[in-house]
């Protein structure tokens, strides 16, 4: 005997009801294994958080004793690992290229002239500021395309960002010439305090921003944008040219930075001190903690000179026409009457005239014989005799 149609119904029930049990269990399974997931990595992060933090107080603890003169390396915080956009709170850090010297343009001239700054010079990179690295060529087409885009978000931010963020383009990886380069591309570029170019040999910005395997800052292509902090980290960074949405959130985090350079309360980020955050502070101006990228050239105090020992002045007689110096010499008067000495001449005597100053002999018996002083020669004078006079003198 065949089932009817009630068994048929309940069977297809029961595959259905079994069906929505076993979805049940899978999706119950995919949630389990996504809280297992989540859970496991926020356990991670929070590990790797107070291992960061211990480092932390554990280097706090080494260079406390002022001034610091630790090793630099020991006494920066972490720092985070370049990626497209925002990079982390700790940022990467940029200190071997302040040390980089490269040709620089300052303001606007029709004749531009060049000279030699370093990148973490105060002229280009002064204290309390937020700036916008852009990385650039001559013969970059995306990085042309872009530079409007720059200077549009500047003049809109113009009156809330002022002095505060400045933007700072380095033509690199391009042998033109820096003054043509600038000057070709002024009209469309964000205005620019400093401009510079890197063209020694070696390309040594791009080649040091692309050494580390861990950091790398240059990937190969043009053009790049990097955001520098309050500390001279970069926070942010592109790879290629900007699109809207990269500029909006480039605008973003510029306000990010701007937010922490006003907040100075005590242990804020833009308060914090360590060798390379661009501030000449906690003996790093003196020779034992010396740090170039934050003080510059070493200034050294130029020890007191040593007081030389007065020679004495032993006076002199000077002819007329003539007058005597302070240190014991002879000089022609500037003003009065410098013609032939007058008075009746000493006698001279039956020697002069033999080569050899003796037998009483002076130089105002016989300057023949007996030398005049310095600047004074033996010349005959209006009355026949010769005398020791001053030199372009003539007898009267």
């Amino acid at each position: 005997m065949t089932g009817g149609p009630d068994d048929e119904t309940r069977r297809t029930q029961v595959y259905i009801w079994t069906a929505l049990f076993n979805l049940f269990l899978a999706l119950a399974g995919i949630g389990l294994m996504l809280w297992i997931f989540i859970a496991d990595r926020g356990v991670r992060e929070d590990i790797a958080r107070r291992r960061a933090e211990q480092t932390a107080c554990a280097r706090r603890v080494i260079t406390a004793p002022q001034p610091m003169l630790v090793d630099p390396t020991e006494a920066a915080p972490p720092q985070d690992r370049p990626r497209e956009g925002y990079f982390g709170k700790q940022g990467t850090e940029i200190r071997a290229a302040l040390r980089l010297s490269f040709e620089a343009l300052r303001g606007k001239s029709s004749v531009p002239v060049l000279e030699k700054l370093r990148l973490g010079s105060p002229e280009v990179l002064p204290e309390k500021t937020i700036h916008v690295v852009n990385l650039w060529a001559t013969w970059c087409e995306p990085c042309r395309d872009e530079m409007p885009d720059f200077k549009a978000m500047f003049a809109r931010r113009a009156a809330d960002w002022g002095a505060q963020v400045r933007f700072l383009p380095i033509q690199v990886k391009d042998e033109s010439e820096p003054g043509k380069a600038y000057s070709d591309i002024e009209r469309i570029m964000p205005a620019a305090p400093v401009k510079l170019a890197d063209r020694a040999l070696g390309n040594p910005l791009t080649t040091l921003l692309e050494s580390d395997t861990d950091r790398t800052l240059f990937k190969g292509g043009l053009p790049v944008t990097l955001l520098l902090d309050c500390n001279r980290r970069v926070r942010w960074g592109a790879f290629k040219q900007l699109n809207s949405g990269s500029l909006v959130d480039l605008e973003r985090v510029v306000d990010q930075l701007r937010a922490e350079l006003e907040d100075t309360s005590p242990g804020s980020w833009c308060t914090q001190s360590w060798p390379g955050n661009g501030r000449c502070e906690d003996g790093e101006n003196t020779p034992a903690g010396h740090v170039l990228e934050d003080c510059g050239e070493l200034k050294r105090r130029p020890q007191d000179p040593a007081v030389a020992p007065v020679a004495e002045v032993v006076p002199v007689e000077c002819p007329e026409g003539s007058e005597a110096t302070p240190d014991g010499r002879c000089k022609r008067k500037l003003r009065g009457n410098l013609g032939a000495a007058t008075g009746t001449p000493p006698a001279q005597s039956a020697t002069c005239g033999n080569g050899a100053c003796d037998g009483g002999e002076t130089r105002e018996t016989c300057c023949d014989d007996c030398p005049c002083d310095a600047l004074l020669v033996c010349k005959a004078a209006g009355d026949g005799h010769k005398r020791c006079m001053v030199k372009g003198l003539r007898g009267g």
